[in-house]
């Protein structure tokens, strides 16, 4: 192949990367929902931080998706939430089935990251207690 026949190919697709890096430089990853009394609503794809036991809520009319990472996210747990559901969570991650909590039981962490991983529209409701 020519330097001609690369040229064609490789000038647009440079200009197509340098473009669409700069089309998502607005939107972030994870968007932090900040805490306002003690608690923060969720909508799919944004995440919060708590630093005591918590209580998730799931809001909407289909099944929710949570996914809670204790301290430096070696230990976390997936859960589902059906319509109007609530599951209560502690930071010393002392329970009998969730996720990779079990080898911290009686552990406490400063912080837990809760995350809505819903592919739907449900919100979660997060009361940091």
């Amino acid at each position: 192949m020519n330097v001609r026949k690369l040229s064609v190919f490789f000038i647009p697709l440079a200009f197509l990367l340098m473009i669409s890096g700069n089309a998502w430089a607005e939107v972030p990853m994870w968007y932090v929902e900040e805490m306002q009394n003690e608690q923060a609503i969720l909508e799919p794809g944004t995440t919060t931080y708590c630093n005591k036991d918590f209580l998730v809520e799931n809001m909407g009319n289909e099944t929710a998706e949570v996914q809670v990472i204790l301290g430096n996210g070696s230990n976390y747990s997936f859960d589902q939430l059906e319509p109007n559901g609530k599951k209560s969570y502690s930071l010393n991650g002392d329970y009998g089935f969730t996720g990779g909590w079990e080898t911290s039981k009686s552990s406490h962490v400063a912080e837990a990251r809760i995350i809505n991983s819903t592919g739907g529209a449900s919100n979660i409701k997060v009361n940091c207690k």
